[in-house]
């Protein structure tokens, strides 16, 4: 899943998947809305907890702290989101390839996981 940390719609769709159990999601961050996106980003990913930091930031409006370390991993979710031609926020990818763009309701993302072999 790609998301921007400045996304409106990736935030609301962080709340919906809290309802889902059972499911592993790989987030790849994905700052495209401007400046702030990446300075957040690289803060999430510094972060001692990326996890918690990244859910406090997403559901609760808790800034993440400050911190610095190497993000080329940053960089690269970059790169391989504009290699993918992944546009907006949040987009989702299934185990089957299957690439679903915008924040889909619970009832469509347990569709697909129920057909994407995962």
């Amino acid at each position: 899943m790609f998301e921007d940390p400045n996304c409106g719609y990736c935030k609301r769709f962080e709340q919906s998947l809290e309802k889902i159990n059972n499911v592993t999601v790989s987030l790849f961050l994905y700052p495209v809305l401007g400046p702030d996106s990446g300075v957040k980003s690289k803060y999430i990913w510094c972060a001692k907890d990326k996890a918690k930091t990244w859910q406090d930031w997403m559901v609760r409006d808790v800034t993440p702290p400050v911190a610095s370390c190497d993000t080329s991993a940053v960089d690269r979710n970059v790169k391989l989101g504009h290699q993918f031609k992944i546009n907006g926020t949040p987009t989702l990818v299934f185990a089957n390839g299957l690439r679903v763009p915008g924040a889909i309701g619970i009832d469509q993302i347990e569709k697909h996981l129920g057909t994407s072999g995962s």
